[in-house]
C-alpha cells in the first residue's frame, strides 16, 4: 500500500509534498495509518486530536495515545476538548452533527492560527461507498452519488482508492497499534447499520463489490463533468443580472428546454431548496409568487426569476 499510496500522491496531489498540513486523528486505524503513511513518505504534518468526552476515559485515552504517537512519529500535536453533548442540546442538533462543527470550525482556526495549508481526513474507499448508499436511500442527484470528495476547500483526503481491507494490511505488515472505538459497533446509526449489515450482504452476491463501484464512480464523475457543462453554457445565457444582493434569471430560457425541472434542479440545488414541483410551477405562475428554502427566496418577477437571500426572523413580517 505504501507504494500505492506514493504514486497516487504524485498523481493526484503533488501539492502534498511541500505542503504542511494537520492530519484529523482520531485514534482509529484509519487516522492511525494515514499519520503512518505520510510519516513513512517524510511529509510535513502535525496530529489534530479533538476529544468530544462521549466516551468518558475512553475519549481522555484516545487523546493520550495520540500524544504519544505524535512522540513516535516526531510530529507536531494539537487536542482540543469539547462538551459536546452541551453544544448539541443548545444548537438543537444530533450529537454526530454537533461533534462535525465542533470538529471542522476547530479544524479550520488551527490551520489560520498555526499557517497549515491543508486538513487530511483519512476517509476510504469504504466510507464512500457507505456515503453513496445513504444518500441513495435519501433520494438525491447526481452529486449525492459521486461519493466523497477528493478535495472540499482545505480539505483533503488522499486514502479514498484504498479500501478498509488495505489499510488493515498496512497495519498489521507495519505492527502498528491503533484505538478501537466501541460505538463504531453500534448499528444504532445509520452508517454503523450500512457497514456491518447490509454491505457484507451485497459482498456475499457481489464480491467485487469494491472494485466495481470505484468503475461506477468514475463513470458518475465524468457524467458530472458534462452536465456541469451543460449547465454553465445554460446559465451564460440565463442569467441576466448579478450582485450581491440577488440573481435574475430569464424564464423563457428554461421554459424552452428539455425537462425545465431538471435544469431548475441543477441550477437552484446549492440554495437549499426541496419543492422542486413549486419552483417548476413557477416558472408559468403570476408575478409575486415566491418559493422559500431555509436562506433563500425565489421570486418570480414577469419574466425573471429572482434568487436573494432572506432574513428567516423576518420573512413573515416581510410578506403581510
Amino acid at each position: 500500500m505504501l507504494h500505492d499510496f506514493s504514486i497516487h500522491l504524485d498523481r493526484n496531489f503533488n501539492f502534498l509534498k511541500s505542503s504542511k498540513f494537520i492530519i484529523a486523528i482520531s485514534g482509529g486505524i484509519d487516522s492511525v495509518v494515514l499519520a503512518h503513511l505520510c510519516h513513512k513518505l517524510d511529509l510535513n504534518f502535525s496530529l489534530a486530536h479533538c476529544n468530544f468526552n462521549l466516551r468518558a476515559e475512553e475519549s481522555d485515552a484516545d487523546e493520550k495515545f495520540v500524544k504519544k504517537l505524535a512522540e513516535k512519529l516526531s510530529a507536531k500535536s494539537h487536542t482540543e476538548s469539547f462538551n459536546t453533548t452541551e453544544y448539541a442540546t443548545e444548537n438543537g442538533m444530533s450529537i454526530q452533527m454537533a461533534a462535525r462543527e465542533l470538529r471542522y470550525n476547530w479544524f479550520y482556526n488551527i490551520c489560520e492560527d498555526f499557517n497549515y495549508d491543508y486538513i487530511l481526513t483519512a476517509h476510504h474507499l469504504d466510507d464512500s461507498l457507505e456515503t453513496f448508499l445513504i444518500n441513495f436511500s435519501r433520494g438525491t442527484g447526481l452529486e449525492g452519488l459521486k461519493g466523497i470528495p477528493r478535495i472540499n476547500e482545505k480539505v483533503v483526503r488522499p486514502l479514498l482508492p484504498f479500501s478498509r481491507n488495505d489499510i488493515e494490511l498496512f497495519a498489521k505488515d507495519y505492527i502498528i497499534d491503533w484505538r478501537e472505538d466501541r460505538s463504531n459497533s453500534s448499528t444504532k446509526y445509520l452508517r454503523n447499520k450500512i457497514r456491518h449489515d447490509i454491505v457484507p450482504e451485497i459482498k456475499q452476491v457481489q464480491s467485487n463489490l469494491l472494485q466495481n463501484f470505484k468503475t461506477t464512480l468514475k463513470n458518475l464523475n465524468h457524467s458530472s463533468d458534462i452536465v456541469n457543462h451543460a449547465i454553465n453554457e445554460f446559465l451564460k445565457s440565463t442569467i441576466t443580472f448579478k450582485d450581491n444582493s440577488c440573481i435574475k434569471y430569464n424564464v423563457d430560457n428554461f421554459i424552452n428546454v428539455n425537462n425545465s425541472k431538471a435544469f431548475l434542479f441543477e441550477v437552484f440545488k446549492s440554495f437549499g431548496f426541496t419543492q422542486w414541483d413549486d419552483i417548476l410551477d413557477l416558472l408559468n405562475a403570476q408575478t409575486g409568487k415566491y418559493v422559500l428554502s431555509n436562506t433563500h427566496r425565489l421570486l418570480k418577477d414577469r419574466n425573471e426569476l429572482i434568487l436573494s437571500k432572506i432574513n428567516v426572523d423576518n420573512e413573515e413580517k416581510e410578506f403581510v
